[in-house]
């Protein structure tokens, strides 16, 4: 039987983030007749302690799957983050496909879930998959951002609302900020699970409709769940700053609880409190 070879997202990863990097930021000179602004292959393979051969055939997918001390040590070469180490090692290990139409259904959100979600009030928070779809969210998150009931179940996920809702430059402060983000999430999805339909399909959709998601899909950065900070210009309120932080919910479906909050006594606190009270 003939070897596998790589995973063809894995070539593609390393294509990417190779050309990403100078030559100057890995301590390599530049002659005055380099034309090219990354790296070449057989440069990076020197960095990484490979052949050049071997290197080349890993960017053209035709190397059998490499061992984890070769990707760290390409990780290392790349000067990739956490992240982007882990996610070129999901990339490497692949995933058995699924047989065709089994994607499941949106999950259930756990009944307990549910009731702290609730109860998070004046916070806004909602639960959302991997591939940012938006499966529950509570009474503050909708005067927030938006109902999500308002849209198409097929629209109601975060980075379709950042890229195709006329909306979205409007509400967020740093709207490429938290365009890239979602991106990087999804990125990270797909590498965890490049079978799933949904996720497929999204990105398909994703990229017909924006050639500003087309233009960071090919960037090939990623994310996993993290915390982190976003601004909104509110139509009632003003300008609002928010903290979030992922949960993840134990369990298969790997939901996660997004729940944004602001210090105690700061502008934003007291605008969600306000709003808060006149909801009920």
């Amino acid at each position: 039987m003939a070897p596998s070879a790589a995973p063809p997202e894995l070539a593609r990863f390393l294509r990417a983030r190779r050309a990403r990097l100078t030559p100057e930021a890995a301590g390599l000179p530049r002659t005055t007749t380099r034309r090219l602004s990354g790296l070449r292959r057989a440069e990076v393979a020197t960095l990484a302690g490979i052949s050049p051969e071997y290197y080349t055939r890993l960017e053209q997918g035709r190397q059998r799957r490499p061992s984890p001390e070769v990707l760290d040590a390409l990780a290392t070469a790349l000067q990739l983050d956490a992240d982007a180490r882990r996610h070129l090692h999901h990339l490497a290990a692949g995933t058995p496909a699924r047989p065709a139409g089994t994607t499941p259904a949106l999950p259930d959100v756990p009944e307990a879930t549910l009731r702290l979600l609730d109860s998070l009030t004046p916070w806004p928070a909602h639960v959302v998959t991997p591939v940012r779809d938006v499966l529950a969210w509570n009474a503050a998150e909708a005067w927030l951002l938006l109902d999500y009931d308002e849209l198409p179940a097929e629209q109601r996920n975060f980075a379709w609302f950042v890229f195709c809702d006329p909306r979205a430059p409007q509400l967020l402060t740093d709207w490429e900020k938290t365009a890239r983000g979602n991106v990087h999430r999804l990125r990270h999805a797909m590498a965890a699970d490049p079978h799933n339909e949904r996720g497929t399909r999204l990105v398909a959709d994703l990229t017909e409709h924006s050639t500003r998601f087309a233009e960071f899909w090919e960037e090939h950065d990623v994310r996993g769940p993290a915390t982190g900070s976003h601004g909104f210009h509110h139509p009632l309120a003003g300008r609002l700053d928010l903290d979030y932080t992922a949960y993840v919910i134990p369990g298969p479906h790997k939901l996660e609880l997004v729940v944004l909050t602001a210090p105690e006594g700061s502008p934003t606190h007291t605008a969600l409190t306000r709003s808060a009270t006149t909801r009920h």
